[in-house]
């Protein structure tokens, strides 16, 4: 099986098709949350996910902050700005879809979750959280997101260690089956590692890899949008940094 991962999407659409254009003819789909929050056109992303060929999603916490399922105290002034213009703008319908999605979901070859299997939310932001996550991971391979951090890490069976490695420029990732893998294909819409051009993964279950890709997409288009919907400049303008 080959799937796209996708993640972060962040109700970004010039990100998100850049990033589709670019799996076309993948045969399934692999969504780690936020497909709203912080971009101008939530609905439109919600829409496209949704029509994607087997597609299996999970919540992330903008997902459910849209919906009245998450705290916005968690969230920065800016993202909390962004999250009351979003709810506003979903109709019913998105909503509920949104509310419907899992907190964790599996798939034969991985467990998907927004922030950690030790708590759905939580950032994996180093070694010590990712060992957090390890402990509670059934399998081999883990997928998240949330950070905006394109990155993985690894773990050798039966040790107490693991390393983290950056992917920022891609790459791939080969899944040893000596070892565990946490593997985060970053943000489509909002990346934070530095580059700016939209992250996602093609994971090959046969092959046993996961290739990580960064692709271009017109970020003056999608702060043009941004703009006109009122959002707040911090937003606006960090999308051009890639931070």
């Amino acid at each position: 099986m080959i799937y796209g991962l996708i993640s972060d999407i962040h109700a970004n659409l010039e990100a998100l098709e850049a990033v589709l254009a670019e799996l076309a003819g993948v045969e399934a789909f692999l969504c780690l949350g936020d497909i709203v929050g912080y971009g101008a056109e939530p609905v439109a992303c919600v829409e496209r996910v949704r029509e994607l060929p087997n597609l299996n999603c999970v919540a992330g916490n903008h997902d459910l902050a849209a919906v009245g399922r998450y705290d916005i105290k968690w969230f920065n002034p800016y993202a909390s700005q962004a999250i009351l213009w979003t709810s506003q703008q979903l109709p019913p319908e998105h909503k509920s879809y949104l509310s419907s999605l899992p907190l964790a979901s599996d798939v034969p070859e991985a467990v998907l979750v927004h922030g950690s299997l030790a708590e759905p939310m939580a950032y994996i932001t180093g070694v010590v959280e990712a060992m957090q996550c390890f402990s509670e991971m059934p399998d081999g391979l883990c997928l998240v997101g949330h950070t905006h951090v394109t990155e993985y890490y690894r773990q050798r069976r039966e040790t107490r260690f693991c390393e983290q490695i950056s992917l920022w420029p891609g790459g791939r990732v080969m899944l040893e089956a000596e070892m565990r893998y946490i593997v985060n294909p970053g943000a489509i819409g909002q990346p934070r590692d530095g580059n700016p051009d939209a992250s996602f993964g093609i994971y090959d279950t046969e092959a046993r890899t996961i290739e990580i890709r960064r692709v271009s997409y017109d970020i003056a288009r999608a702060q043009e949008k941004m703009q006109q919907a009122g959002l707040p400049e911090y937003l606006i303008t960090r999308l051009t940094a890639g931070l």
